[in-house]
């Protein structure tokens, strides 16, 4: 039976998307062993993430597949940059988790009390947050998903907001809301757990093309189309949200200063070309229009 290295980082959610993917690889009778990889992001949790350069999430991680310390990798999609190393590729997308944005908390946002202490690392949900109500105090909250939870209980914030799919990976069983994608689009690929392979493992390719989800994998193509085409990395506070239906594909951006929000939406036909970079035309025609400005 054949044995496949799986890095990943050693948060519980990290485990947990492993072991999506490795009982997926077992099925197709491939078994496993997990490779832990420490990040930028895991040994400096108290500094904002906008200060420690790009794929602090993942670029450790990958490294350990083009140096062959592990056949493949496995992220959460959001954290990948829109362009990956070229000796890498996304092999496999696993079936979408809900892609939407909550609130951790026993009242909804728009009943949070004057003044609130809301808890994010993201800037794209602060400014969301800010330009629906400029009455919250948004305050930074690094840590693994446990971690944000924990700070929660102890009542150092009113709220916070996480990733609805975090919430449903690790089962876990607290108060939450889910924030009108109208309001807060998600960042793009939420929910999407992805496999990076070497370009150059072509046996491998084809093994994990079997465990890839042909509607997610679209999903994910439009929404980096979008975000590449605004220039979006992590810390752009940009939010992109495509479905793919059998009838057609809708497609949702948007962004915010802190200020004011822009949001765009519509249909595109099932085999529309690109439609990721259509639809950041419109976004950024409607930021012009808006006077909506991203400061550099």
């Amino acid at each position: 039976m054949v044995k496949l290295r799986i890095a990943a980082r050693e948060s519980l959610l990290s485990r947990v998307q492993v072991e999506m993917v490795a009982r997926r690889l077992h099925e197709l009778g491939v078994e496993t062993e997990f490779v832990g990889v420490k990040t930028r992001a895991d040994l400096f949790q108290d500094r904002p993430l906008q200060s420690l350069g790009k794929g602090v999430f993942e670029k450790e991680v990958n490294l350990a597949v083009i140096a062959g310390q592990a056949d493949l990798a496995v992220h959460s999609m959001k954290d990948l940059p829109s362009q990956i190393d070229e000796r890498l590729t996304i092999a496999a997308v696993l079936p979408r988790d809900p892609p939407y944005d909550v609130l951790v908390s026993h009242k909804p946002l728009e009943s949070l009390p004057l003044n609130s202490i809301v808890g994010t690392s993201s800037i794209r949900r602060e400014n969301f947050l800010k330009a629906y109500r400029n009455d919250l105090q948004v305050k930074l909250l690094r840590g693994n998903v446990d971690t944000r939870i924990k700070k929660w209980k102890e009542g150092l914030y009113d709220a916070i907001v996480l990733a609805e799919s975090s919430i449903t990976r690790l089962k876990l069983d607290v108060p939450y809301h889910r924030i009108d994608p109208h309001l807060m689009v998600p960042e793009p690929t939420q929910g999407i757990v992805a496999v990076v392979a070497r370009r150059d493992r072509t046996e491998l390719l084809k093994l994990l093309k079997g465990i890839s989800d042909e509607r997610t994998f679209m999903e994910a193509t439009f929404e980096r189309q979008t975000a590449a085409e605004i220039g979006a990395g992590c810390h752009v506070p940009l939010g992109v949200l495509f479905r793919v239906e059998d009838d057609g594909v809708s497609g949702i951006a948007g962004i915010s200063d802190g200020h004011k929000k822009v949001v765009v939406e519509r249909g595109f036909r099932i085999n529309e070309p690109e439609p990721g970079k259509v639809l950041a035309r419109e976004l950024r025609r409607a930021m012009l229009n808006e006077g909506v400005v991203l400061k550099a």
